[in-house]
């Protein structure tokens, strides 16, 4: 996976998964698969608990410094899943910020969706990479009303990549946050595989980064990079 065993016997001749988001074979690199048989060794297959009460693993915070790092955020937050970090730090979001409205592309994944439709908060969708489009969404709104935009830096399905430079001039224009997920760039665009909002020089300019685990990297999980403030937030108020 991508090369895989048909039925899974050792036997039978590899297949190759064409629909793989394994993008570098990672999953299969032999110092990967060794440190995760030295951490079940050392540590245990589950957490044993939630990150809050006793699930936090020394692990996890090496984890969570390394992904800050690697995307010159202040620190990270780490979820089971990719889906489950835009979802609950959408809904996190916009349940927080009093008034606030969410700009959504219109081709964004359905976990950017679920959680911007379960916050209940107000929503402008725009053509899909169309920074017009958005700026008159943009402009139609008080300055001093809270507002996200989300997009992707790059469309899996299309393969289309974002203007990502003029979107957060619209944002310092407006006074927005900006969300980008990078599930399909990490590993494979930018200085050491940071996205391509670092490949463009203006991940400091992106208010949270976030990212996935499950594909280029070749294991599995999610995570979110920002500022202490608001990583300490989702933290705490996520569900």
């Amino acid at each position: 996976y991508p090369l895989a065993k048909l039925n899974g016997k050792e036997d039978e001749q590899s297949v190759v998964v064409w629909g793989s988001n394994d993008y570098l074979g990672m999953s299969q690199h032999p110092v990967v698969t060794a440190a995760m048989h030295d951490a079940i060794r050392l540590y245990g297959a589950g957490s044993g608990g939630s990150r809050n009460i006793g699930g936090t693993h020394y692990h996890y915070t090496l984890l969570e410094s390394s992904l800050a790092d690697w995307h010159g955020k202040e620190t990270a937050l780490v979820f089971p899943t990719g889906y489950s970090s835009n979802d609950a730090t959408l809904q996190c979001l916009l349940r927080l910020f009093p008034n606030c409205i969410v700009f959504s592309d219109e081709l964004n994944h359905a976990s950017i969706i679920n959680g911007i439709r379960s916050a209940k908060a107000d929503r402008a969708i725009f053509r899909h990479n169309d920074v017009d489009h958005l700026e008159e969404l943009l402009a139609s709104q008080p300055r001093n009303r809270a507002k996200i935009i989300v997009f992707e830096s790059i469309y899996s399905m299309d393969g289309d990549i974002a203007p990502i430079e003029k979107i957060t001039n619209l944002a310092s224009k407006y006074n927005a946050l900006t969300f980008l997920d990078e599930v399909h760039a990490i590993g494979m665009y930018g200085p050491r595989g940071a996205g391509m909002a670092a490949e463009l020089g203006v991940a400091d300019r992106i208010d949270i980064i976030q990212g996935t685990m499950a594909k280029a990297i070749g294991v599995i999980g999610g995570y979110i990079a920002s500022s202490a403030l608001l990583i300490d937030a989702v933290r705490s108020f996520a569900s």
